[in-house]
């Protein structure tokens, strides 16, 4: 393990952190966040994130294949305290924390211990006959240190893992994903989903495989004993340009070794289906997730919507939906990435490509965001907030000219709010195209970047405009003056607003602003007729939320 030093980056912000390479390169590294934690060091005291991911960050003539697996620490703030990378220099073995997909479908945990757990996935570069791959447990203490590692398989069989689960009962883990023995691999015949028991060593307990499935993407551990299982079918079929495989979802209800009780398909237009099961009281679940659907526009091959449903167990077993399923948000392209439930409701996290009408032009097509959307306790939708980072955030004429936002994992944090995680792939527009950034962000409960931007009538959060905004005096008297400092190539809107709001929410000044192309910009408010007290000055364009700061009136 090498401990990394800043470079590449004059400084880190929440969208573009520092890199992690060998002085003397200079070269363009990009990666991901693929798991975010909040770490707590000190009983009640709030002390920032934890941060797991890979990309390209070694130096690149080390190995064919220079992506790197590593772990980053950022205080509350965003800021970065240290970076570890994880590999073995002797033999430059490239590394993942798992091979199945990049995204988060539960890929590490926090177990019982306080330390992280992973499936990592190691592989030595060679040829057809000679590339060698390894499988290991992994757990890391709060520094990001490696404790234990032990391998989970040496077969000739091949795994994929998607992710891992712990079960308290026993303090065993369990894992799930594609699996093909070593009579499959031979013959390269079509994978299985599966279940595979390890306890802390890594030692197997048990496996299944599931038939007429070829990968589980979600687990979930039942109140029963058993387990729930998010699994994809092919159905033959292809999507409708003919180009993609179309899958199903499934759903599939076992017992506590893995035996198959009854399974429901939940079918799709395409292969972007996925969902997470809550079970809220025993045999009784939510099923939320999204579906592919394209009944408005054939060309749109992963358009679909978000939805929930109530699944119930039947005491013969077997699966029924007993309630109408819920619909959310239309999109173009997306993926769900993590449901979290809570006494007031249900919080869904996702990206997607938004619509801003269905129709077969492509020019049509949204911006791609990270999203949240809030659910009461009878799933109907709150709110929902997309974010993306300044430079390239407000719908552009082109699509292909802006950066692309993913979420890969979220996680909730002591004050009510969320924190999360995943890349940003820049496009034609940006300085180099088809980098992909790590970028983390935390909102409040309210989804908001700072507090209040629920009473300013906004959907979008643009991130990285932090402290643009400063106001003298401070306290004001009369005539508070608003100074921006725009960042380096930031273009800002040329029609905004200043939306003053008091303490209870409410809109007591409104102001407009007309931008010129300077850096820099004072807009003067009258507050002469307003009452003592603290007041937000919220910086909105249409429905983007941008930057805000204090005001104190005397």
């Amino acid at each position: 393990m090498l401990k990394c030093s800043n470079a590449q980056w004059e400084e880190f912000n929440q969208a573009h952190p520092v890199s992690c390479q060998w002085p003397a390169y200079n070269y363009q590294p990009h990666g991901q966040f693929d798991n975010v934690f909040v770490v707590d060091v000190d009983f009640n005291y709030y002390d920032g994130y934890l941060l797991f991911g890979n990309g390209v960050i070694c130096h690149p003539d080390s190995v064919v294949n220079h992506t790197r697996c590593y772990a980053a620490k950022c205080n509350i703030n965003g800021d970065l305290v240290w970076w570890n990378r994880y590999d073995e220099p002797e033999v430059d073995q490239n590394s993942s924390w798992y091979s199945g997909y990049p995204a988060n479908m539960g890929g590490m945990i926090s177990d019982y211990t306080g330390q992280f757990v992973s499936i990592f996935s190691t592989f030595i570069a060679g040829d057809e006959f000679n590339s060698e791959s390894r499988d290991y447990l992994v757990k890391l203490d709060i520094n990001g240190e490696i404790t234990t590692q032990n391998l989970v398989d040496s077969s000739l069989a091949k795994y994929a893992f998607y992710g891992l689960i712990e079960d308290p009962v026993d303090s065993t883990y369990v894992t799930y994903g594609w699996y093909q023995d070593s009579l499959d691999v031979i013959n390269n015949t079509a994978p299985d989903a599966f279940l595979l028991k390890v306890d802390s060593l890594g030692q197997h307990l048990w496996q299944q495989e599931y038939s007429n499935t070829f990968k589980a993407v979600r687990l979930a551990k039942a109140l029963d004993g058993g387990y729930w299982i998010i699994a994809d079918k092919a159905t033959g079929l292809a999507c409708s340009d003919g180009w993609f495989s179309n899958t199903d979802m499934v759903l599939i209800k076992t017992d506590a070794f893995g035996n198959e009780e009854d399974r429901m398909i939940f079918g799709g237009d395409c292969w972007k289906d996925d969902g997470m099961i809550h079970e809220y009281e025993e045999d009784r679940v939510v099923l939320v997730g999204r579906l592919t659907n394209q009944e408005n526009d054939q060309d749109a091959n992963f358009a679909g919507y978000y939805y929930s449903t109530l699944i119930n167990q039947n005491e013969d077993g077997t699966l029924s939906e007993i309630s109408e399923r819920k619909t959310y948000l239309p999109t173009y392209n997306g993926d769900f990435v993590d449901l979290h439930p809570s006494d007031d409701g249900y919080m869904l996290v996702s990206d997607n490509q938004l619509l801003p009408s269905q129709g077969s032009n492509t020019s049509f097509v949204g911006r791609w965001k990270g999203c949240l959307m809030k659910l009461d306790q009878n799933r109907d939708s709150l709110w929902m907030r997309s974010y993306a980072y300044f430079n390239n955030a407000l719908d552009g004429d082109d699509p292909w000219q802006i950066g692309e936002h993913f979420l890969l994992d979220s996680k909730p944090t002591p004050d009510g709010g969320w924190v999360c995680s995943g890349y940003i792939k820049q496009l034609y527009s940006d300085p180099n195209p088809n980098l992909l950034t790590p970028w983390v962000f935390k909102v409040d409960s309210m989804g908001c970047l700072e507090p209040g931007c629920q009473f300013v009538g906004v959907s979008e959060m643009v991130l990285g405009l932090e402290d643009v905004m400063s106001l003298y005096p401070n306290p004001v008297n009369s005539v508070a003056h608003i100074n921006f400092s725009f960042p380096i190539n930031y273009s800002p809107p040329t029609l905004s607003e200043l939306l003053v709001i008091d303490l209870q929410g409410k809109e007591v000044l409104r102001q407009a602003i007309q931008h010129n192309s300077a850096s820099s910009l004072t807009v003067d408010l009258n507050l002469q007729y307003l009452s003592s007290g603290i007041y937000t000055v919220h910086w909105i364009s249409e429905g983007a939320w941008l930057d805000s700061v204090k005001l104190v009136k005397e």
